[in-house]
């Protein structure tokens, strides 16, 4: 038994069905990856997030071929995913959700830009929007090796879909998705008081220096 695997599993389910409590997912959609080494683990297909145990986390190879079977398909995103791993070899997890507000900007079609000081420290200055493409398909990610690659971003809006987002681990792809979803609300909802506290000037480029 492969104990860092296995704890792995137990990890995606934890976080999997945190997720969802919050509302950033519903019952059946979003979906979670971790990396461990030359294998791929993934959240099943369409199953009650309430239910899941790490038993049925599907084990792939980078490629999208399964290790085993444990009776329960991957995700139909699964090939998003992967596109990451093979762009980001210093990326460990990817969280897929469909929190509000971040979709919110994804139903525009509207990157993500405002004048809070983690938006230049922490994303560089915006989230963008991806354009769209259908669920599952290879145009969901057809522009990842510019954000991901090129321009080193971290978390991208899918448009009229949702959010991804990447880190070295889980507990830091979680947290992307977590803080981009209230920088969502915060912006909305200033947007809303009707003005934005612009930054004072240079600023911005001080921040994203950090």
């Amino acid at each position: 038994m492969n104990d860092r695997r296995e704890t792995l599993k137990a990890e995606l389910v934890r976080v999997f069905q945190k997720l969802y409590f919050q509302g950033t997912i519903n019952m059946y959609e979003g979906n979670l990856s971790v990396r461990d080494g030359e294998v791929i683990l993934m959240t099943p297909s369409q199953q009650n997030k309430e239910t899941m145990t790490p038993e049925m986390i599907v084990e792939m190879d980078p490629e999208g071929n399964l290790l085993s079977d444990n009776g329960f398909r991957a995700s139909s995103e699964y090939k998003m995913h992967l596109e990451i791993y093979r762009l980001r070899p210093d990326i460990g997890a990817v969280v897929h959700d469909h929190s509000a507000f971040a979709s919110a900007f994804a139903l525009a079609g509207q990157p993500l830009r405002c004048e809070m000081a983690e938006l230049y420290m922490f994303y560089g200055g915006e989230i963008p929007c991806c354009r769209y493409g259908t669920p599952g398909s290879d145009e969901v990610f057809a522009e990842f090796e510019q954000y991901f690659l090129q321009e080193k971003k971290n978390v991208v809006l899918l448009a009229n879909h949702g959010l991804t987002a990447a880190g070295k681990d889980l507990e830091e792809a979680f947290s992307r998705a977590e803080a981009v979803e209230k920088l969502a609300k915060i912006t909305l909802l200033a947007r809303l008081l009707g003005k934005e506290n612009s930054l004072p000037s240079g600023e911005a480029e001080k921040l994203m220096k950090r």
